[in-house]
């Protein structure tokens, strides 16, 4: 097969698949050691709680881009706020690139200026969507969440997948991670154009703006102008801002589902598919949509400005009534979410410019996140975390913008898709086996105590 040749580099400048060809005999050397030297050291040990608690807590899954621990996430070594001095922007924008995050997770490296651009090109190329994806896409019910849709479209693309046409042609093993990185490449270019396709089809009733791609701006740009924000510059730049920040953040539960699936060789689509089935659950990304669910309660409740008792009280009934009060709290973390401090300054830079109900839910969160914390703390001692999460007020910000409660989630699909895909080619690069872990029943567990 010779589908990755076109995308050689020039005399000049490295491509993604130099890159990331050029890393990999040290991490190759890194993973022997492990398992020859160290195969039967100790790691961790594990308790009851780790069991009966989902894993939380337990290291067990290898994670080639991110660490996470209760103290945040690191990308290669290093955190989110050094990442955002050292990474490029695109041009005109105070937002670090998302491809730039993207080459990043995937090298472990600082893209060049030129390599910035010629990968944001190699992305445009790939963007063009098969005929029949289109044509499907154009006959989903616009009654179906956008989520689904989206779905069903990967669904449709599966078949394009390079990786499985290699599988086929009995490629080697250890080549595999070059199939697996066209369709990875390909599937973020391709996801935000189905993101787009889902959005004018369901909101605009298939009238496409006028706006066609342009070469000369990033991937972001390109999709705020086929939904018809052409030149709506904070809009684009808050797309830039969360594509940038979600693209990983550990074995989360989509992230841990894709790369379970991806363990088995699924191909990357279906891949995806799989973990954005997992992020609709309301203990993960569906999160989002009930914090913002929640603040416009208690906006309708409450009013535009209550006080802080009156915030307390309605918080303190819901903590009664047994309910959980999201956007607080982490599975993980035991400090700040780190990914709040930018959308914060965001907001602080860019505030919303019409008066809307986004825009009172955004004044509304600046009081409850002073508030709720010492709330929970009081109520729910016992709860390891009382800070407020990026749930709190990413949703609420992107319904200030502008976006329809039911398209929030597939803006951050879009991000953490496109971040995922570079673990899944690392996993086959380093040739990692398929998970499959022991079950074990209560009583088998008693019974060794």
């Amino acid at each position: 097969m010779d589908s990755f040749q076109s995308c050689q580099s020039t005399a000049h400048t490295r491509t993604l698949f130099d890159a990331v060809a050029a890393r990999l005999p040290s991490r190759l050397k890194l993973a022997s050691q492990l398992t020859s030297a160290y195969a039967d050291a100790p790691v961790h040990s594990m308790t009851v709680s780790n069991v009966m608690g989902g894993m939380r807590g337990l290291p067990c899954i290898l994670w080639e881009v991110s660490g996470t621990d209760k103290d945040g996430i690191t990308y290669h070594g290093r955190t989110l706020s050094e990442l955002q001095g050292l990474l490029p922007s695109w041009n005109g924008s105070s937002q670090v690139s998302p491809e730039a995050m993207l080459w990043y997770l995937y090298t472990a490296s600082v893209p060049t200026r030129a390599e910035l651009e010629a990968f944001s090109a190699d992305l445009l190329r790939r963007s063009t969507l098969p005929a029949e994806v289109e044509e499907f896409c154009d006959r989903i019910s616009s009654d179906i969440s956008s989520i689904a849709q989206m779905i069903m479209c990967l669904s449709v693309l599966a078949p394009s997948s390079k990786f499985t046409a290699a599988l086929a042609q009995g490629v080697p093993k250890m080549q595999l991670w070059r199939y697996a990185l066209e369709d990875a490449l390909d599937s973020t270019a391709r996801v935000p154009m189905i993101a787009a396709r889902i959005y004018i089809n369901k909101y605009r009733e298939g009238k496409h703006p006028d706006a066609l791609l342009d070469p000369r701006v990033d991937l972001a740009e390109n999709f705020t102008r086929l939904i018809g924000r052409v030149g709506d510059a904070d809009f684009t730049e808050l797309i830039r801002l969360y594509w940038g920040l979600h693209m990983d953040h550990g074995a989360n539960v989509s992230a841990h589902t894709m790369r379970l699936s991806g363990s088995a060789w699924s191909d990357p689509y279906l891949t995806l598919a799989s973990g954005l089935i997992s992020g609709t659950g309301i203990l993960h990304a569906g999160a989002i949509i009930q914090a913002l669910r929640y603040n416009q309660g208690m906006l309708s409740a409450l009013g535009t400005e209550p006080s802080d008792e009156a915030i307390e009280e309605y918080v303190t009934k819901t903590i009664a009534n047994g309910c959980v009060v999201p956007g607080y709290g982490h599975a993980l973390l035991r400090t700040a979410d780190p990914r709040l401090e930018p959308i914060v300054h965001f907001l602080n830079c860019r505030p919303p410019q019409e008066d809307n109900e986004g825009a009172a839910m955004l004044r509304l969160i600046r009081l409850t996140t002073a508030i709720v914390p010492d709330v929970l703390r009081k109520h729910i001692p016992r709860m390891k975390s009382h800070a407020p999460n990026v749930d709190s007020l990413s949703g609420c910000l992107m319904y200030a913008q502008g976006l329809d409660v039911d398209f929030i989630l597939l803006v951050m699909a879009c991000s953490r898709g496109m971040g995922f895909m570079a673990q899944y080619v690392w996993d086959r690069a380093l040739g990692l086996p398929i998970e499959r872990p022991l079950s074990i029943t209560m009583d088998q567990l008693m019974a060794q105590l």
